[in-house]
């Protein structure tokens, strides 16, 4: 979306219902982490997802609501420069804290432990701390002289956005082959265990370990999958743009597209990094059974 450009009516409804459910998952993913009824969420990773939810937090509000009402205050330049300014502040910090996350999960699986002892809190709150800061230093620079937001956005894209992406698959690439040599090993280990028990057949054994190696890969797909569907698409159109020596070398309908994805890729994530999975599931729930039974 061009936002030097009026926003239409359907643009801005886009803006204001993928806000309000931005806002409405993300804050379910802080309060359920928050209350933590089964005190099942401390540690590294679910700090880092609640980081998470707070960076897709500002991008439903105040992003997606400043560029919303661009329709009632076509080309103004101080909401404009809001919200980029506070888009690429959110970005920076989502794109790192995933990064953070893919991380996490694979100093964990290397080093063989289910838990999150390998990380100290002190490191989190070190790493968070670091992750806001470079956020906002970034942010800062339209602020401190760059005033060409095309250059700026390219920067954002190509010393932010690909490094990441590239980073985070093969983080997850190595996560799911470590986690896959793990279960062969498991399971290969519990066939000698095993071995006197012929009531367990060696075809029952296979089928739950090629059900956990789909579930693992599902997770590796739906993870990095999300982010390179969200940002690749744009981060190609950004260099392609800076090569093209007139404005329309890209459809307007596809350059759309594209950028609508920005603002969808922060509701997805709370689906994908929390609620997916059972333990937040079950937390949410006791949560809403207290406050009914209140």
């Amino acid at each position: 979306m061009d936002f030097g450009d009026p926003v239409t009516l359907a643009q801005t409804a886009f803006l204001v219902s993928v806000s309000v459910l931005t806002m409405a998952l993300n804050s379910l993913v802080i309060m359920t982490i928050w209350k933590d009824p089964f005190k099942q969420l401390k540690g590294t990773a679910n700090y880092l997802i609640l980081n998470l939810a707070v960076c897709d937090l500002l991008m439903g509000f105040p992003t997606e609501l400043l560029f919303a009402i661009l329709h009632w205050f076509p080309g103004n330049k101080s909401v404009i420069k809001a919200g980029y300014i506070t888009m690429y502040f959110a970005i920076c910090a989502s794109f790192l804290t995933i990064l953070g996350l893919a991380v996490e999960r694979l100093i964990v699986i290397s080093s063989a432990k289910s838990d999150d002892n390998s990380t100290t809190t002190s490191y989190c709150t070190v790493g968070i701390m670091s992750i806001w800061l470079f956020a906002a230093l970034t942010a800062s620079l339209p602020m401190l002289g760059w005033d060409s937001f095309d250059s700026y956005r390219l920067f954002i894209a190509d010393a932010i956005g690909v490094p990441v992406l590239i980073l985070l698959i093969a983080c997850y690439t190595r996560i799911f082959l470590l986690i896959r040599k793990q279960l062969h090993r498991y399971f290969a280990t519990g066939d000698q265990r095993r071995e006197l028990q012929p009531l367990t057949p060696k075809s029952q054994r296979m089928e739950r370990l090629k059900r956990r190696e789909r579930g693992v890969a599902l997770s590796v797909f739906i993870l990095t999958g999300l982010v390179t569907v969200c940002w690749s698409p744009l981060f190609i159109v950004e260099n392609i743009r800076q090569c093209c020596d007139h404005d329309d070398c890209i459809p307007k309908k596809l350059d759309l597209i594209f950028e609508s994805l920005i603002f969808v890729h922060p509701l997805a994530n709370p689906i994908a990094y929390a609620l997916r999975t059972a333990k937040f599931r079950r937390a949410l729930k006791r949560i809403f059974r207290r406050s009914g039974n209140n």
